[in-house]
Parts: C-alpha cells; structure tokens; sequence
C-alpha cells in the first residue's frame, strides 16, 4: 500500500522594487516557479517572503521593510533582498525588520535569487562575506549609545530620537522634517515601538520610555 505524498506548501510572494522593470521581471519569472505564488502588495501582511530590489538601499527601500514588518500577520515573514549597496547601520536595521538573504544586484541571475527566496522559507540565509562582517560590526554596537551604555529596554538610538521628539511635542511632520526622513517612515517607526513593546499608542510609549530611562 502506498501513501500520497503531501504537496510541499506554496509559498507566498510580494514583490518591491526601485524601478518598475525590475518589479515586472521579477513578478513574471516568479508566477513561472513551482512552489510560489504571487501575491499583490495590497495583501502584503499575508507574505511569507518580501522580495526587495533596489541598487542602493535607500530610507525609502528602508521604509518598505519596516512596512512589511508592521502590517504582517505572519511571525515566519522573510525579507530578501537585491542590492548593489547597503550601509551598515542599514543592514542591522533591515536583519532586525526581517532580512534574512542579500544577493549582489550585478550578479544574482534569477535562478540564484529564486533559490534564495525558496530557501528563506525553510530558513536558510546568505550573504556575501564582507556584508556579513560589517554585520558582525554593526550588532557589537546595535543597542548601545555614544558611550557604550546598553540604552535601556533595548530601544534603538532613532526609535528614542523620535520619542524625545514627541515628548517635546512634535508631530509626526515636525518630526519628519527635523529628522529628514519620511512621514510614513516616522509613522512606521513608532508602530514598530508599540507593537513591539505591547504599548498602546505614542503616548504609552513615550511614558514607558521615561520610566525606564530611555528618554
């Protein structure tokens, strides 16, 4: 007697890139490959993996992880990314957000970023040496201010520039412009604080950061 073999999961795709040609390839050659399925950005929250192109990781490309980190209902998403260039405060940040592969832009054919999305899934990661030892750099010093103190309840330093500057009572505009970032990047930095911490709005979150002695 034989037993039917279960059908391995679909596993489930937003696309986003800097320029719409790459957006198109990618998304054509995707619908192509067995064992994944396309979703619409409109039903990001539902993707097991993000895969991001961009030459350079720029705050907007930032801003797209951390959105795809807010809105999704899946603990398992993964981010992929293909990228020519990423700083590294970028890149802890974006591995904090969910990144788990980078694949050079100039050299990373479809095959090779196919198999890095399908291997996110199952937990694999990549990334190319020097990008891993910056990494290393980076997390050394991920949570500790100008004086090497461990900031308290492990905020990052521009979550707590942000909650400084709403206890000093700026809006999210005011806060956009002072820090030259985007309103939606702002907006989403503070979702990213409450939902991580459990708090319940911007308010909450600036008391809780007074009463550890983050602000």
């Amino acid at each position: 007697m034989t037993h039917k073999e279960k059908s391995p999961a679909l596993i489930s795709i937003v696309v986003r890139a800097a320029d719409p040609v790459s957006l198109q390839g990618a998304e054509v050659l995707l619908r192509r490959s067995a064992g994944a399925i396309l979703l619409p950005a409109d039903q990001l929250a539902r993707a097991d993996v993000v895969l991001l192109l961009a030459n350079e990781v720029t705050e907007e490309a930032m801003s797209w992880m951390e959105e795809a980190s807010a809105v999704s209902v899946n603990p398992e998403m993964r981010i992929v990314l293909v990228a020519d260039r990423i700083s590294r405060p970028r890149l802890a940040r974006a591995v904090r957000l969910g990144l788990v592969s980078v694949l050079p832009r100039a050299q990373a054919g479809f095959p090779e970023i196919t198999q890095a999305v399908l291997n996110s899934r199952a937990g694999g990661a990549q990334m190319p040496g020097e990008l891993l030892r910056s990494l290393i750099e980076e997390l050394r010093t991920l949570l500790r201010d100008p004086t090497g103190a461990i900031l308290p309840g492990g905020f990052e330093g521009r979550e707590v520039e942000v909650l400084r500057l709403l206890a000093d009572g700026l809006d999210t505009t005011e806060i956009a412009a002072r820090l030259n970032y985007s309103e939606r990047t702002i907006k989403n930095i503070i979702f990213a604080v409450t939902r991580r911490l459990n708090l319940r709005n911007r308010t909450h979150a600036v008391a809780y950061a007074m009463r550890i002695g983050a602000l």
